[in-house]
C-alpha cells in the first residue's frame, strides 16, 4: 500500500512503453481511480476522423485544456493513476504526485503496438511520426525541455524485457520504501 505522503501517481513514457497497462495495474492493485490522456484523445481523434499519428491535428486549445485539467486534478484530488505523456513534466513541482518513467526499446515498442487490438493499425512509420509529433507538440506548447528527462521523475523502469508483474512490483517496492 502507498504510503500517505503521496495523493497520486503519474505514469509516462513513450508510446509503446507500457504506460497504459502499468497505470491500470496500479490502479488496481491499490483501489484507485485511472485516468488516460491518451483515451480522452484517441476517442476526439477517432470521432473526428484523425489518424492517431496525427497530433499536429488536435487544435492547440484542446491540448492545453486537457493536458491543465489534467494538472488541476492532479493538484486537487487524490487516489488517481495519471496516464499522461507530459504528466511528470506538468507534476514536476507537485511533491506529492509520485513521478513513474517507463523506458523500453524502440524496436520493441513498436512491435507491441503493431501487436495490439486497437480500432486503428499502425504501420511502423506512422508510430515513429506519432513519436515525433507528441515530441513536437509540447515543444510547441510548453518548453524546449524533454518531457521525459529523468530528472522529473522519482523512478524509471525499462520496460524492454520487465513483464508487468516486475514492473509493478518495483514501483510499489519503490513507493513502501518512500517517505
Amino acid at each position: 500500500m502507498i504510503k500517505p505522503f503521496y495523493r497520486n501517481i503519474v505514469v509516462c513514457g513513450n508510446v509503446g512503453s507500457g504506460t497504459t497497462t502499468l497505470a491500470k495495474g496500479l490502479a488496481d492493485k491499490q483501489g484507485w481511480k485511472y485516468l488516460s490522456a491518451g483515451d480522452f484523445f484517441r476517442d476526439y481523434q477517432k470521432r473526428r476522423s484523425i489518424p492517431l499519428w496525427n497530433k499536429a491535428a488536435i487544435p492547440d486549445e484542446i491540448e492545453r485544456k486537457i493536458d491543465y485539467e489534467f494538472l488541476e486534478k492532479m493538484k486537487r484530488n487524490k487516489h488517481i493513476v495519471f496516464d499522461c505523456h507530459y504528466g511528470g513534466w506538468f507534476a514536476r513541482d507537485l511533491p506529492e504526485v509520485f513521478r513513474i518513467l517507463l523506458v523500453c526499446d524502440k524496436n520493441v515498442a513498436t512491435q507491441r503496438i503493431i501487436a495490439r487490438d486497437q480500432f486503428e493499425k499502425e504501420t511502423s512509420q506512422q508510430i515513429e511520426e506519432r513519436r515525433r509529433q507528441l515530441r513536437a507538440k509540447f515543444k510547441k506548447l510548453y518548453s524546449s525541455d524533454s518531457y521525459e528527462d529523468p530528472k522529473y521523475f522519482h523512478l524509471v523502469i525499462d520496460t524492454t524485457t520487465t513483464s508487468i508483474e516486475e514492473t509493478i512490483l518495483a514501483v510499489l517496492n519503490k513507493l513502501s520504501a518512500a517517505s
